[in-house]
């Protein structure tokens, strides 16, 4: 079935499933559980190879090794396999996005935020490309590319804010304002650098983006 639930909820459900032991579960929720993220695999690898346009439910299939109504006894069509996909990229997202900033070394605070958001671009590049291409023809998903951009911005207005109550960013930082552009730069900065023509290397992107976020946004 296709996953319907919120980022949170998708990233709630897989952390309560992944602290169960196999041993406290069902083995026909194991059974299930293994059967979907080999069908998530399958569809993963053929979106990759092939395009989203031109992957088929019968590719993934076959990828998998099961048969179609194995494939729909879970999903209703391969947009809601990339759905549950793309939910997944976003949970790990928001999990580095969760931890709090409170180190007391802001410069390694930011960069371990971009660093861990670098690391997972380059994990999910074939992912995010897959999505951003389905998405102005599928409107499930072009509402996710929305919700999670949402999410991401606002994960980082709510650090900035507390940031600013404890007196450790600039007193008249404007959160929103702040919170979208650093999230833009982020996202598009990582974007370009990480394409195969690109020259920047991971240390040197990481760096200067941090450079630009921490002297922007705290009192040094």
């Amino acid at each position: 079935m296709p996953v319907t639930g919120s980022v949170d909820d998708c990233g709630t459900l897989r952390r309560m499933v992944e602290t169960a032991g196999p041993s406290h579960r069902p083995a026909r929720l194991v059974r299930s559980e293994q059967m979907r993220a080999r069908l998530l695999a399958a569809a993963r690898e053929s979106f990759a190879a092939q395009g989203w346009s031109r992957a088929r439910v019968e590719d993934i299939c076959r990828t998998a090794g099961v048969g179609h109504g194995t494939f729909y006894g879970y999903y209703a069509n391969k947009g809601a396999a990339l759905e549950s996909i793309v939910r997944a990229h976003a949970a790990d997202l928001y999990t580095l996005l969760e931890a709090e900033w409170t180190s007391g070394d802001v410069r390694s605070d930011v960069e371990r935020v971009i660093g861990g958001f670098v690391a997972l671009s380059e994990r999910d590049a074939d992912v995010r490309d897959v999505w951003l291409a389905a998405a102005p023809a599928d409107p499930t998903l072009a509402r996710l590319v929305d919700e999670v951009r949402r999410q991401f911005v606002g994960r980082i207005a709510a650090h900035l804010l507390a940031a600013r109550e404890a007196g450790h960013a600039r007193g008249d930082l404007d959160v929103d304002v702040a919170s979208s552009a650093l999230a833009a730069m982020v996202e598009q900065t990582v974007a370009l650098a990480l394409r195969p023509d690109a020259e920047l290397d991971r240390e040197r992107l990481v760096s200067g983006l941090a450079d630009l976020w921490v002297n922007a946004v705290y009192r040094m």
